[in-house]
């Protein structure tokens, strides 16, 4: 059985009149949300639970580009 799948939210996002690729707009978050993120773990002094660095900030920013993918493209 073939499954069709529908997709409900256009990938462009209407920014200033320019036409935007959603993918862009949402990797814009994400490192804003990592960069903020960082700064707080930081001031905590939770960055030892971050190690190795390395591996859980591009992990960190991976997941909040995709929860704001998710979130904005679910909520269409």
């Amino acid at each position: 059985m073939i499954a069709i799948i529908k997709f409900s939210g256009d990938p462009l996002i209407n920014i200033s009149g320019a036409y935007f690729p959603a993918w862009l707009a949402c990797m814009i978050a994400g490192l804003l949300g990592t960069w903020i993120s960082a700064i707080f773990f930081g001031r905590c002094g939770l960055t030892q639970v971050m190690n190795p660095p390395g591996l859980m900030i591009p992990s960190l920013f991976a997941a909040i580009t995709l929860w704001v993918w998710i979130f904005y493209f679910a909520a269409q």
